[in-house]
């Protein structure tokens, strides 16, 4: 069973008279549970490809069906469930709602798409215990370390239990001690929760923990 399909993807835009392509002609499918990692050169397309992936951005032709769900045939109200029930987000930077301590930033997600109060607070916990963060879930984003908000980011997208990882440069904002920090914590998460992860990043050491290496060039894909 793929998680991730892709089909003749096209993504342009235009700037004046002049239509430029970004995307061009992708096609690929991602099988359940797989680590893919995405690599290129900055400009080349890939947090473009998370955007569309993820329907936050809007394809110029093509398909791409997420966890069953055709993503860009979806209205609005379908769409804004897709990304809160199938898809776990994480980017460069962490997002942390500053008024909310780790612990509500966690379960926001959870209690924003219906689960209980109480449900939604009993599984931030344990996914912060899991982390070993415990001791600072009451702090607040400007208490905590960039690691530690980076670490609170990335279970915050498991939150609602979707089948997908997203993560767009997760490390590259962090130190390198704190990169592998977060590094090792994603993969671990991923493989322990059984998620399909789609990991942009800049950082070709991260291309030996995949089972599958992408590059974007010149808005083709390559398999490496």
């Amino acid at each position: 069973m793929s998680n991730i399909i892709v089909e003749k993807l096209y993504k342009s835009f235009t700037s004046g008279n002049e239509e430029l392509s970004i995307l061009s002609d992708l096609s690929f499918e991602i099988e359940t549970n797989t680590k893919v990692i995405l690599t290129g050169n900055s400009g080349s397309g890939k947090s473009t490809l998370l955007n569309l992936i993820s329907g936050m951005d809007n394809i110029t032709s093509g398909k791409i069906i997420v966890d069953n769900h055709n993503v860009h045939s979806l209205d609005e109200n379908s769409l804004s469930l897709f990304r809160s029930q199938s898809i776990g987000l994480i980017f460069q930077f962490h997002y942390l709602l500053k008024d909310f301590t780790a612990l509500e930033n966690v379960m926001m997600p959870a209690f924003m798409t219906g689960v209980n109060k109480l449900d939604a607070v009993n599984r931030a916990k344990d996914l912060i215990r899991e982390i070993g963060l415990e001791n600072r879930m009451n702090h607040f984003p400007s208490q905590l370390s960039g690691g530690e908000r980076q670490r609170i980011a990335v279970v915050r997208s498991l939150i609602n239990d979707p089948g997908i990882i997203l993560a767009d440069e997760p490390t590259g904002n962090l130190d390198e001690l704190n990169s592998k920090k977060v590094e090792e914590l994603l993969f671990e998460l991923v493989t322990n929760h059984g998620k399909t992860l789609f990991l942009v990043t800049h950082d070709m050491d991260l291309t030996k923990r995949g089972d599958i290496h992408l590059k974007l060039e010149n808005g083709k894909l390559s398999s490496l």
